[in-house]
C-alpha cells in the first residue's frame, strides 16, 4: 500500500476540523466545535472570512457558486451562499445514517453514510439518493478529483447499535484513503494514512487532509 507524503502542517483555524474544500482560490475548513465555516488562504494560511452555520457540521463541498454542508447527525445537506451566508436550499437524506465526507462530481453531489458504509449518489434537483457505492464502515473525508473518488477510512470497523459507536474488527487499527471509480467503486488505489481525515481537497495539485484529533490541517503529495 503506497503512503501519502505530508508536505506541511498547520494549525487549524478551529478546535474541531472536519470538512474541507477548494473553490479555486480558497481553501474552507468546516469545524464541529465552534460551528464555524473558516475561509482560508492557503498562501499564508491567514482566515480571510469566517460563517457561523447552527449544527454538528461534518462535510463541505463547492459546486461552482455554493457550499454545500452535510450536518452530521440532522439527516440532511444544505447549501449556503457564499456572498450572503443565506441558506439557499436543503435535502433530507432520511434513514441514512450519520453523514461526514461530502463531494461535487459536476453534476451530483456525493456524501459518506458513516454507519452504513456507503457513498450516496444525490441528484440536487430531485433531492433523490439515486444510487450508492459500498465503503468500509465509518468513513470521513470525500473528495472528487481527476475522475475518481477520494475518501478516508478505517480499515477495518464496525457499528455497534447498542453503544451507538464504532469498534475495531482488526487488532491492528489502519487508516487509509482510497481512490475508487465513481461509476462502480472499483478501487483504483489505496494509501495508507496515520490518522482518519475527516476533511479532503484536492488544491492545485496538492491534497490538503484536515485531522480533527490533532486539530491540524496537512497539504500532502502522492
Amino acid at each position: 500500500m503506497n503512503k501519502l507524503q505530508i508536505m506541511a502542517t498547520y494549525d487549524a483555524p478551529g478546535r474541531g476540523p472536519v470538512g474541507l474544500t477548494w473553490d479555486g482560490r480558497f481553501l474552507w475548513n468546516s469545524d464541529y466545535v465552534t460551528g464555524t465555516l473558516y475561509q482560508i488562504d492557503t498562501a499564508n494560511m491567514q482566515v480571510v472570512k469566517t460563517f457561523l452555520c447552527p449544527g454538528n457540521l461534518s462535510g463541505i463541498t463547492w459546486d461552482g457558486t455554493h457550499l454545500w454542508q452535510s450536518l452530521h447527525d440532522a439527516d440532511y445537506l444544505r447549501s449556503i451562499n457564499p456572498l450572503s451566508n443565506d441558506f439557499d436550499d436543503t435535502i433530507a437524506l432520511v434513514d441514512q445514517g450519520w453523514l461526514s465526507g461530502l463531494a461535487w462530481d459536476g453534476q451530483q453531489l456525493w456524501a459518506v453514510s458513516q454507519q452504513q458504509g456507503k457513498l450516496l449518489a444525490i441528484n440536487p434537483e430531485t433531492h433523490q439518493v439515486e444510487r450508492t457505492l459500498s465503503i468500509p464502515v465509518a468513513g470521513g473525508g470525500l473528495e472528487y478529483y481527476d475522475g475518481a473518488l477520494w475518501v478516508g477510512v478505517p480499515l477495518t470497523m464496525a457499528f455497534d447499535p447498542v453503544n451507538q459507536g464504532f469498534d475495531w474488527t482488526s487488532d491492528t487499527p489502519q487508516f487509509a484513503i482510497l481512490q475508487l471509480d465513481p461509476q462502480n467503486g472499483r478501487e483504483l488505489g489505496r494509501y495508507a494514512i496515520d490518522f482518519l481525515p475527516m476533511g479532503l481537497a484536492w488544491a492545485n495539485g496538492e491534497l490538503w487532509l484536515s485531522h480533527t484529533g490533532g486539530r491540524k490541517l496537512h497539504c500532502a503529495r502522492l
